[in-house]
């Protein structure tokens, strides 16, 4: 029933008719209560949708009403988000490269002075202050691989000195912004990638901080020669720039080196023909003007640093020693290569792949010898695709195989990279066993990409690998292209096979070129394989040798070295320390005895002994870390040995993780993702101002609220203090925004509102 002014009627029922369409019939339903006089007579059509739709609006103004309402009230009552418990704290991000106010680097010296296989660069800056307010300068460092922060200090305007102490990475940024907040002068220094580093200065207002940064970069020693890299300028333009340089032998002797470093009226140090020329002096260099010069991040060098004693040299000071070996009267072995070369659409980009078919030329020309044995294989989206060999290293099977390696071109298809690795080790295994003892098996794999056909689980592709070389018969290269190739994976299937693995880095030398390096100083001239190193520390074997970097190595090459690191525990009898070296030769089995007893006397070099060792060990310890996920806890625990057994994880890897982060704080080593070094201030030094203000976007506070910061994690506090949060986020009501929005489309879309 509908009502209409009064009267009860029925609701009208509508005839359909296909052929004609008739006058609408209305039924009315009489009620005894209603005289005949007072029933109106049927509404017109036109009536009835305008009073529906009078109608509809009421009630649809009304349903608004009602949802605005039930919005207000949700968004007010409801409990805010509570902030995540302390250890499900998300980590910071790493990048924490943000600047304050106006500030300037007004002096930067480099002093770099390179000793045995150690260069040590100390990096002495200025920062000033424009604005009465306490600033933050950011400032961003390339360093060279293998470098690590060995100190941290700021000294202040009247010379107080605070200085840098390794902390846990969310700690060490809490103690900064404190500082900072403060106006003390103070810095922090965090490793972002494995070249790249952000040295943020807080700045007293109308003030100065002079920071001294302390990097040392451990080298070894390829191709006869010792390569060091030193850090020159940083990412920005600084006012004047001083440069000292200083190379010595391990004697404390001036050596012959060379570097390039070729700025027109600055310094030149290439000849005419292009190439470095040999110095002996020490060299500085005052550039007072730098702005205009344009100045390299990162000047290279080298030096020859001499032969070993034929058995090594071994130092250690009674809890720490170095191991260095490499004979120099051995002669080479034959060698078995197996070449597997990616010929997926990965390589596709850019000259990967005619980068790779250089190299693989240069190796073939100059490092291939007439009793080697080589086979190529490429593959895409099958195991193999092509296949070249095997044959031996004549001048007519070089020639041959050069022509191959020329007329190959990559595909349109992903890569099926546990098949190319399972067939490869299949076929280097067969030339193993068809081969004398003496002779080293080596698969070189160089991928563009990740597994994307056949099997791509990670996991089961190292697992596969491992198994089906166990034994170690097979010695596994890897080079890949940083950025495409799965280093990650790469890695992991070195270390469980007794193998190298190598990025190929964007900005070095031409990819070719860092190829061609890779080969020629890993298996270019090798004189022994399988090199195994055990240490005992007295003749009564009572003392404890622990925490020992690489024992085993898989081959050793001309012009490289064996290089090992360790600890040595407390001894009550003869603390002298025994090494041991075995290794199949071209002669068969042969082994080399060395012994040395504490030197205490130098304790420059005791400490520098430790730094290295801390160095060294961290980055093998997260190199396996990183390769967890694969090699599964039983695999690991036979690979690693942690300095105490006292292991409760189910979890291995966290304990190597745990040695890690422990000896990253005790060797004062910044380490990505897991530590950061920050200048903490002595109380004397701590002159704080209750009202000094802190710079935001180059002006001074001025009772507004500053903006909100584009940093989740770093900002500014009610107070005007720099703050920092470890996770926890405020709330958010996006949803009660969706909600409004649906209503109204709802009105407009549906209901035609």
């Amino acid at each position: 029933m509908v009502n209409y002014n009064g009267i009860a009627m029925a609701e009208p029922v509508i005839i359909d008719q296909t052929e004609e369409e008739p006058e609408p019939v209305v039924v009315i339903d009489r009620t005894v209560s209603d005289p005949p006089d007072k029933i109106a007579a049927p509404m017109p059509v036109h009536h009835r949708e305008h009073t529906s739709m009078f109608n509809r609006k009421h009630f649809v103004w009304a349903f608004l009403a009602i949802f605005i309402v039930i919005g207000i009230v949700l968004a007010v009552v409801l409990p805010r988000k509570e902030p995540a418990p302390e250890h499900e704290a998300r980590d910071p991000p790493i990048s924490v490269d943000f600047s304050t106010g106006v500030s300037l680097v007004t002096s930067y010296a480099i002093e770099t002075t390179i000793r045995s296989r150690l260069a040590r660069t100390s990096i002495t800056m200025e920062v000033a202050n424009a604005l009465d307010c306490s600033s933050i300068h950011a400032i961003s460092l390339q360093l060279p691989l293998n470098t690590r922060i060995a100190s941290l200090k700021t000294i202040a305007n009247d010379g107080c000195t605070s200085s840098g102490d390794v902390k846990e990475l969310s700690k060490a940024r809490e103690t900064f912004m404190e500082s900072a907040s403060n106006g003390v002068p103070s810095a922090y220094v965090e490793a972002q990638d494995s070249f790249s580093h952000s040295l943020q200065v807080a700045i007293p207002p109308l003030g100065t901080s002079t920071v001294e940064l302390v990097l040392e970069q451990l080298l070894q020693q390829r191709l006869g020669e010792v390569n060091f890299e030193i850090p020159f300028s940083p990412n920005e333009n600084v006012d004047s720039v001083v440069f000292d340089l200083t190379v010595e032998d391990t004697a404390g002797k001036p050596v012959d080196f060379s570097f390039d470093f070729n700025v027109p009226g600055v310094y030149e140090a290439s000849s005419e023909d292009g190439n470095p020329t040999n110095k002996t002096s020490a060299i500085h260099l005052d550039i007072p003007d730098a702005r205009q010069y344009d100045l390299p991040q990162v000047i290279r060098g080298k030096y020859n640093p001499g032969d070993l004693p034929e058995n090594g040299l071994l130092y250690t000071d009674g809890k720490c020693f170095e191991h260095f070996f490499h004979p120099a009267s051995m002669a080479p072995m034959p060698r078995n290569f197996l070449f597997v070369l990616d010929a997926s659409e990965a390589m596709n980009d850019g000259s990967k792949l005619e980068s790779a078919k250089t190299a693989l030329t240069s190796f073939i020309d100059n490092i291939i010898k007439p009793e080697d044995t080589f086979t190529i294989q490429t593959f895409d989206n099958k195991g193999t695709d092509q296949l070249w060999g095997s044959g031996q290293g004549t001048v007519d099977e070089k020639e041959d195989a050069k022509q191959f390696v020329n007329t190959l071109t990559a595909s349109r298809t992903g890569g099926n990279l546990h098949e190319a690795f399972l067939e490869g080790l299949l076929r280097a295994k067969h030339d193993a066993e068809m081969s004398n003892d003496n002779v080293a098996t080596i698969l070189i794999m160089l991928s563009g990409g990740y597994a994307s056909r056949g099997e791509t689980n990670r996991t089961k592709i190292a697992e596969h690998i491992y198994e089906l070389n166990e034994e170690g018969t097979v010695k596994i290269f890897s080079i890949g292209y940083q950025g495409s190739a799965d280093m990650q994976l790469l890695d992991a299937i070195a270390l469980m096979n007794r193998g190298v693995s190598a990025p190929i880095l964007q900005g070095q030398d031409d990819f070719a070129q860092q190829i061609i390096s890779y080969l020629e100083s890993e298996v270019g001239s090798i004189l022994m394989s399988d090199v195994i190193v055990k240490y005992s520390a007295g003749p009564s074997k009572t003392m404890e040798v622990f925490g020992e970097t690489h024992k085993l190595f898989p081959v050793l090459a001309d012009g490289y070295e064996v290089v090992v690191r360790g600890l040595i525990g407390d001894s009550d009898g003869d603390p002298s320390l025994n090494a041991i070296t075995t290794a199949s030769t071209m002669n068969g089995i042969k082994t080399w005895e060395l012994s040395a007893t504490p030197n205490t006397d130098d304790a420059a070099k005791s400490s520098l002994c430790f730094q290295s060792y801390a160095h060294d060990r961290i980055t093998q310890l997260l190199r396996y870390y990183d390769a967890s996920d694969f090699l599964g806890s039983d695999l690991l625990k036979s690979l690693v040995t942690l300095s105490s057994n006292d292991c409760k994880e189910e979890d291995f890897a966290k304990c190597v993780r745990r040695e890690a982060l422990r000896l990253a704080i005790e060797g004062n080593v910044v380490v990505k993702g897991l530590t950061a070094i920050v200048t903490v201030d002595d109380e004397q030094c701590m002159k704080l101002e209750e009202q000094a203000e802190v710079c935001l976007d180059g002006t001074t506070p001025d009772g507004t609220p500053p903006r909100e910061s584009d940093n989740d994690y770093y900002g500014m506090s009610a107070d005007g203090r720099y703050t920092y949060s470890s996770g926890a986020s405020a709330p958010s009501h996006s949803w009660v925004s969706l909600f409004f929005l649906f209503s109204a489309w709802f009105f407009v879309a549906v209901l035609k509102i």
